[in-house]
Parts: structure tokens; C-alpha cells; sequence
């Protein structure tokens, strides 16, 4: 449990805005944090898991109707790595339907948007911590790994926060770890 001052300073040193940010607490441990500036919240939203001293910090988009009491933690938007991914694959609507099947793509990164190119292609995705995480899908005859950023202690078996997928110690059902090889749809690459 982290108190509602340390969390404001601690998250203004994290995020560091450059314009105004605002704080409610809702109780339960969760926070409501209301950006002044597009750009400080696509920084914060697609920034990764954070820690506010040994405490976890999930983020997440605002949803209505969303009440403190009934709420659950079951998903954190986190950016993904797609590694090695064939060129003719760089099209925003051929990377979010590759990162649809992790779950909801939020965000795909600025640069692949303006048709610059990296060793990688960059996802924020709402991922769903109650599902194993994907770390493989195939595209056609492909297959592509993902790779998480900044989530060390996310277990990919049981997709539980705490632990790596060598110490875990929960039972998955066999349908669920199939999950790992989806088919994603063949996109039509875009050539050019």
C-alpha cells in the first residue's frame, strides 16, 4: 500500500510531464491520473510497468463505470517487441492484427507510423494477466516471437505477476497453452 502523496511525488519523478498532471485517489490502491497533455499520456500509457518503491504500478486506460470496490487486477498495458520481423510486415493494420493476438493494441510506435525502420517493430498492448502470455504466433509459415519489456517477474505459464515460468507452481490446462501457437490471419503484405 502506497500513500497518496509518496505515489504523486513518486510518479511526477517517473513520468516526468511537461504539463499538468492530476492525482484522485479512488480508494482500494487504485488512482485515477488525469494528463493535461496527449503526449504525457501515450508516454505513460505505453511506458511499461513501473514501480513505486517495491510496489507493482499496473496502468491502464480509464473504463466507466469503473468502481474501486468491485474492480479486479487482471490486465496491464505493456509495450511488446516484435524481433526479427520481416520488412514487408511494417504496415500499422498488419502490426496490430500480429499484436491482436496477445490482446488490445493501444498503441503502435511512433516511428513504424512515419515508415522509419528498426531492428524491431514496437506494441503497446492491453495484455490480460489472467491468460498465459503469448510468446510465440505464427504469421503464414512464420513464426514470431514477441518479447515483453520491462516484465521480469511475469510468469508465461500461468501469466501471474511474482514469479518466472521456472518456479511456477500452478497447473495450466492443456488448451490454454496452445494458446502460444495462434494462427494469426495471413495479412497481405504491402508492397512497395
Amino acid at each position: 500500500m502506497v500513500g497518496f502523496n509518496y505515489l504523486t511525488f513518486k510518479i511526477n519523478v517517473l513520468w516526468k510531464p511537461m504539463a499538468k498532471m492530476d492525482c484522485v485517489d479512488l480508494g482500494k490502491d487504485f488512482f485515477l491520473i488525469e494528463f493535461s497533455d496527449d503526449g504525457d499520456y501515450d508516454k505513460v500509457l505505453c511506458g511499461g510497468p513501473r514501480f513505486v518503491g517495491e510496489h507493482f504500478l499496473a496502468i491502464k486506460p480509464w473504463g466507466p463505470y469503473f468502481k474501486a470496490l468491485e474492480a479486479t487486477f487482471s490486465s496491464v498495458a505493456n509495450w511488446v517487441r516484435l524481433l526479427e520481423l520481416p520488412i514487408e510486415f511494417y504496415d500499422t493494420t498488419i502490426l496490430r492484427q500480429i499484436g491482436s493476438a496477445i490482446g488490445l493494441v493501444l498503441r503502435t510506435d511512433s516511428f513504424i507510423a512515419s515508415s522509419s525502420r528498426g531492428s524491431y517493430a514496437r506494441l503497446c498492448i492491453q495484455i490480460n494477466l489472467e491468460k498465459p502470455l503469448i510468446n510465440i504466433v505464427r504469421v503464414r509459415h512464420l513464426k514470431q516471437k514477441f518479447m515483453y519489456k520491462g516484465i521480469g517477474s511475469l510468469c508465461f505459464c500461468c501469466g501471474r505477476l511474482g514469479h518466472k515460468q521456472e518456479n511456477c507452481c500452478y497447473n495450466i490446462r492443456p488448451n490454454e497453452k496452445e494458446r502460444v501457437e495462434d494462427e494469426v490471419a495471413s495479412p497481405t503484405p504491402k508492397v512497395s
